[in-house]
């Protein structure tokens, strides 16, 4: 039972009582006690009712042997044989008085002739039922041959006092039954819960971007493990059908990127040596060649981060340095939008990762804000030390991103701005978050109040 709680303080008291285990066995419990109770109700008034039918029997038996004797026997004689059965068989619950014809006890307890509850010489022949806080008396009265009466009569309280016992004691336990079968589908409803909870958390790390997270299952073949084992397989199948898109996309990339330069080469080529509007022309296919080749470059490198084949050197460094480097290669674009780049780090705030990678999405995060926010507002170039992991980030004061927009910004090929004055091809966040997943990192992006403010999370500062 201890382990059952000690388990139990894992999880909210609300999601252990929705368990269908737990609802089941509340309800077989409940309905069980109901029947209980009911029982033990029950078996009390039969018991009763049995011991009373079993009493009136003894009562009606002695009173036909006295009846027998009183034929043959004077009440004198009846009354001494009264007394010696007291000496032998005394029982403690057992009651009876004899009077002669004048109403004169002759043996017997005195105190019933209250109970009795008649005159003695002129008392029928009848049932007396006698009932207070201490005794319940059932007695008969009848009348002997020579005219006295003779009253036989049973207590019955102590007799129902021993009795009671039995069906508390049945009660009893079943309760205990009823509460061990309570702690035991709290035990399984525990187990049960236990598992969908990692089955949970697998779906959702894999949901985050975490694709290596699969549900695990135990081979017992129960539901649960059957459930695990589908959703095992459909993950598979996602993995499978993403990597086919991406190695596609980058195949496709990689084919196009020779053929592309070589046609941006002629353009050049042929630029250089025409004039007027034909001249023009060649400069502007020249440069939209150029564009294609970048988008197509982005996309291969995407491909290359997003599976590990790019080249990674893992080390640790200050992150002041890998700021001021950042800082020092934006300036001017900075200085001509007149957006002052401030930097907030933490004293002694290291990473690890690759410096080369870091920055680039470092870069492109940079980029944007300078992009799209407004001139002569602020951009914050911040590194943060956690306990558990390292922040690097961005935050301008811009339009922002809506909140509903968030997860969609992070997909290949998706802008906000789809207007051509602000050049773009809906990559940057994609290598972005290629680059911080490769660090067993994630990437958030929140409100800036307003703007902005994003940052990658990259796990411990020190592996």
């Amino acid at each position: 039972m201890q382990s059952a709680m000690n388990s139990a303080s894992r999880f909210e008291l609300r999601h252990i009582l929705e368990t269908s285990n737990f609802q089941q066995a509340a309800t077989m419990a409940f309905a069980c006690l109901l029947v209980a109770l009911l029982s033990v109700i029950g078996s009390g008034y039969v018991l009763e009712n049995v011991m009373r039918s079993h009493v009136r029997e003894m009562i009606l038996a002695d009173v036909r042997i006295m009846h027998e004797l009183t034929q043959s026997r004077s009440s004198q004689q009846v009354a001494e044989l009264l007394r010696q059965r007291e000496l032998y068989d005394r029982r403690s619950e057992r009651h009876s008085l004899l009077l002669d014809p004048q109403g004169k006890v002759l043996t017997g307890d005195a105190a019933m002739l209250d109970i009795m509850n008649c005159i003695a010489s002129r008392c029928p022949d009848n049932w007396r039922n006698i009932r207070s806080e201490n005794i319940q008396i059932m007695g008969l009265v009848i009348e002997l041959r020579d005219g006295g009466r003779y009253f036989s009569a049973y207590d019955l309280q102590p007799m129902l006092e021993r009795t009671q016992i039995i069906p508390l004691m049945a009660g009893a336990g079943l309760f205990l039954v009823l509460l061990g079968s309570l702690v035991l589908s709290l035990r399984y409803s525990l187990r049960k819960l236990y598992r969908i909870e990692r089955i949970h958390d697998a779906l959702k790390r894999f949901a985050s971007g975490d694709h290596q997270a699969f549900p695990p299952h135990n081979r017992s073949g129960d539901e649960l493990d059957r459930l695990a084992t589908d959703i095992y397989r459909n993950l598979e199948r996602i993995n499978k059908l993403m990597a086919e898109v991406k190695g596609v996309t980058s195949h496709i990339a990689h084919e196009l990127r020779t053929p592309l330069t070589r046609l941006q080469n002629r353009l050049v080529s042929a630029a250089e040596i025409a004039t007027g509007d034909v001249r023009e022309a060649l400069w502007m296919a020249a440069d939209e060649s150029e564009r294609i080749q970048s988008l197509f470059r982005a996309v291969m490198r995407v491909g290359e981060v997003e599976t590990g084949r790019c080249a990674h050197l893992f080390e640790e460094f200050p992150a002041q340095d890998l700021l001021n480097d950042l800082r020092e290669y934006y300036l001017p674009m900075a200085d001509e939008r007149n957006s002052p780049l401030v930097l907030s780090v933490d004293p002694g705030c290291r990473i690890w990762g690759d410096r080369a990678l870091l920055f680039q999405a470092m870069a492109n995060l940079l980029d944007n804000a300078l992009k799209y926010a407004p001139r002569n507002s602020t951009v914050t170039l911040f590194a943060r030390h956690r306990p558990l992991f390292t922040t690097l980030g961005v935050a301008d004061h811009g339009d922002g991103i809506p909140a509903s927009a968030t997860e969609q910004v992070v997909e290949r090929f998706h802008r906000l701005h789809t207007s051509g004055d602000i050049p773009g091809n809906g990559l940057g966040l994609t290598l972005v978050k290629a680059i911080c997943e490769l660090h067993g990192g994630a990437l958030r992006l929140s409100d800036n109040q307003p703007g902005l403010h994003v940052e990658l999370q990259l796990g411990r500062a020190i592996p």
